[in-house]
């Protein structure tokens, strides 16, 4: 455990009112009565630590400490590094911790320092700091309360992690003014950090000369899967190939050796062997992992637990340089993971894994990648699966947040799993009242209202409903983004503004957060068109967009600007992305649609896997969003073809609609639309025929918006047909299989 030896408390002096035990006067206006003491022999980080003290304690009261190497007659001292220790009667206590632990530790109304490492020396020292009251928001903000009078209380206290490696994946994540006063570690030790056998084994190298070296899948190599790990060569060749990357930066100690973000793992008959020998398809690639680890003892081989990876295997172990990345990708976040059935598989994983070994490395998942910045009320279940975790013995662990983007209560969630990792017993309601406080500072009540609100109404129906981390704002309207809530949500955040309207800092630290809440209200508003509330309006019995939306969007996107919120999702989705898209959607909607409640029927299947409503989800006015599964009509190896019955004849030049890419998902724009009309439904004249460009293979996702304008025509039927790639091509990861279209919204002028 963390805190391992305990006699006096350190109580932040600053928040008086308490009877204290006994308390040194470290500062009182301007006059210092200690002194920092490292020896003549420090290590740079020692150094750094004592100035790190004197910086923050000047920055708290004014008062400059001197740093010297031997104590200052008449003054007392805070001696820093493990030296002063020695001779001590805590010194055993503190080389009984492990390799980050330290300890603090007071004597005569001296203050000692220290940790095992020179870093546990810092640690130290931020420790001692946060019992007064500092706070590191991110790597460019921290609070220093101030006072005229500095006191602190006898100490002797010794501390270690619950986990070897912490790693918060946020945009503080890396850089060492967050890392070292959080007490987490950045990921400077991989040489290569997962998906890497396209790293190793591109297939624009191997493929045409060797496809042996690839997945067989339905009875065909192919370029965008996994490799053929019954294949000696391969394992020769990626051996080979690492050693080379290794050669480049030979001072790095993790390596990961791991199948690409994809399926596709090869089906051929040798592999088949391994995945029955082992009891899992995992089994073939820890045995791959384990073949190349035992050609570098002296360093760590990872490879993933990770989709169809993720069940462990039987009759086979991880050697000891062999790391397991065990990754949670599809679980639930509503409830906690051990005691939510839906992840009871996952849990079952865990356990299998850790009876086999404890290397390994756990990945979770705790911010929603499509949309950073959506609410997203986790908070509940973070601790308890931090807990799991350490309840399995989980040695590392990695956090993927939003990398380097803002998501919904980021500055709070990094700091608060910081803390987590390193105590996983944390009094998260006591941190999280002084992290508000210090951070929104007069709008604390209001933020810590809001947040509270939010997980209380994910909590009402957690055992029902799933928290996505592929998810959107419209996907919870009928839960805690409830229309009736959103409102509340937002009136929240407007009191919040006014409580700090002249406190610049915390008023930007306000708006960032109604970011999240305005693009909630902005996308459930567009996509759900709920009488309470919508983007548009009626009149003159006209359906316009409500202008008080576009303001709001308006808003949102300078907001955004003024905060630094530069994109909106894992792809790069910008905030200006979203405002054109959101104008492009609501001014089709308004346009007065000649297909609306007209017959349309599908000539070609459409598929029954997302149940949007067949046909009539092409004139309904709710719009596909970013997400396929968001109102989008799907065709799966298939034409889409469209006839459209307006009963009586009709005069219009223009189709307008939308069509979906995401390549990831095996998701294509037509190769083709043509455009053509008929008087009786049997006998049809063409009127456009307009190729599609291909698209850049990107691994992003987004409705395309198409306009096919012809010369005025009249007649009874309009049919519009979108020709299908049918199969994915060779280059693609679904090579061979079926190809998908999805469309929505169709406008005819």
């Amino acid at each position: 455990m963390k805190k391992l030896i305990l006699f006096f408390c350190l109580i932040p002096a600053l928040h008086s009112g308490r009877v204290f035990a006994r308390q040194q006067v470290i500062t009182d206006g301007l006059r210092s009565y200690y002194s920092i003491v490292v020896a003549e022999t420090a290590d740079s980080l020692t150094l750094l630590a004592a100035g790190i003290l004197q910086e923050s304690i000047f920055r708290m009261t004014g008062c400059s400490l001197q740093i010297q190497h031997q104590p200052v007659k008449k003054l007392k001292s805070f001696f820093i590094g493990s030296s002063w220790m020695k001779g001590k009667p805590v010194y055993r206590e503190l080389q009984s911790l492990n390799g980050e632990g330290f300890y603090l530790y007071s004597e005569k109304d001296d203050y000692y320092l220290a940790g095992n490492q020179p870093t546990g020396d810092i640690y130290a020292v931020y420790s001692l700091l946060e019992t007064c009251g500092f706070l590191q928001f991110s790597a460019t903000e921290a609070f220093y309360p101030q006072t005229d009078k500095l006191v602190m209380e006898e100490i002797r206290q010794g501390f270690q992690p619950d986990f070897t490696f912490r790693h918060p994946h946020f945009p503080d994540k890396n850089n060492p003014a967050y890392y070292l006063p959080t007490r987490t570690h950045p990921m400077d030790d991989w040489g290569l950090f997962v998906h890497t056998f396209q790293k190793l084994c591109p297939p624009g190298v191997y493929f045409d000369q060797h496809p042996e070296y690839f997945s067989l899948v339905n009875g065909r190599r192919i370029r965008d899967g996994q490799l053929c790990l019954s294949n000696p060569a391969v394992i020769s060749l990626l051996a080979e190939n690492l050693r080379q990357e290794m050669a480049k930066k030979p001072e790095c100690n993790y390596w990961s050796v791991s199948q690409n973000d994809c399926i596709n793992y090869c089906e051929c008959e040798h592999c088949q062997d391994l995945y029955s020998k082992y009891g899992s398809i995992s089994g073939a690639y820890v045995n791959m992992a384990n073949q190349i680890g035992r050609q570098f003892p002296e360093k760590q081989i990872s490879t993933l637990a990770y989709q169809f990876t993720r069940s462990a295997p039987t009759g086979i172990v991880p050697d000891p340089n062999v790391n397991i990345m065990f990754c949670s990708i599809e679980c639930n976040r509503s409830q906690p993971l051990e005691t939510d059935a839906r992840s009871h598989d996952f849990v079952k994983d865990l356990q299998d894994w850790t009876n086999l070994t404890h290397n390994i490395f756990m990945w979770d998942y705790v911010v929603q990648f499509k949309t950073y910045t959506c609410p997203f009320p986790n908070f509940d279940v973070l601790q308890q699966n931090i807990l799991l975790f350490r309840k399995y013995g989980i040695p590392m662990k990695f956090q993927q947040g939003s990398g380097g983007s803002w998501s919904d209560f980021s500055e709070y969630k990094q700091a608060l799993i910081a803390r987590l990792l390193w105590d996983a017993d944390l009094d998260e309601p006591a941190f999280r009242q002084q992290f508000f406080q210090a951070f929104y500072g007069a709008a604390a009540p209001v933020m810590l209202e809001y947040f509270g609100r939010v997980q209380f109404e994910l909590n009402a129906m957690a055992d029902q409903k799933n928290l996505d981390i592929y998810g959107y704002p419209v996907m919870y309207a009928c839960w805690f983004l409830k229309p009736a809530l959103l409102n509340e949500y937002k009136a929240m955040m407007d009191k919040a503004e006014a409580m700090v309207a002249s406190d610049s800092v915390r008023f930007l630290r306000v708006l960032r957060q109604r970011c999240s809440v305005d693009f909630a209200y902005l996308d459930v508003a567009l996509n759900l068109n709920d009488p309470d509330l919508s983007f548009y309006q009626m009149k003159h019995g006209r359906k316009e967009i409500n202008p008080v939306m576009t303001g709001l969007l308006d808003r949102f996107v300078e907001n955004c600007d003024k905060t630094g919120i530069l994109t909106i999702d894992e792809n790069g989705y910008t905030p200006e992305q979203y405002r054109a898209q959101a104008m492009n959607i609501s001014s089709m909607a308004i346009k007065s649609n000649k297909a609306a409640g007209k017959t349309i029927t599908s000539l070609t299947p459409y598929s029954p896997l997302y149940n949007v409503g067949g046909e009539k989800a092409l004139t309904d006015g709710l719009f596909g969003g970013q997400h396929f599964r968001l109102n989008w009509l799907g065709y799966q190896g298939n034409d889409m073809e469209l006839l459209v019955d307006f009963i009586n004849p009709e005069k219009f030049s223009m189709v307008e609609t939308n069509f979906f890419l995401d390549l990831v998902s095996w998701i294509f724009l037509p190769l083709e639309v043509r455009i053509e009309v008929s008087d009786d439904g049997q006998t049809f004249r063409q009127v456009l025929t307009q190729p599609i460009p291909e698209q850049e293979r990107n691994h992003g996702q987004r409705p395309v918006q198409f306009t096919f304008d012809f010369p005025e025509t009249t007649a009874r039927y309009l049919k519009i047909t979108a020709i299908s790639k049918k199969t994915c091509p060779d280059w693609h990861r679904g090579a061979g299989q079926p190809a998908w279209i999805f469309v929505d919204e169709l406008v005819v002028e």
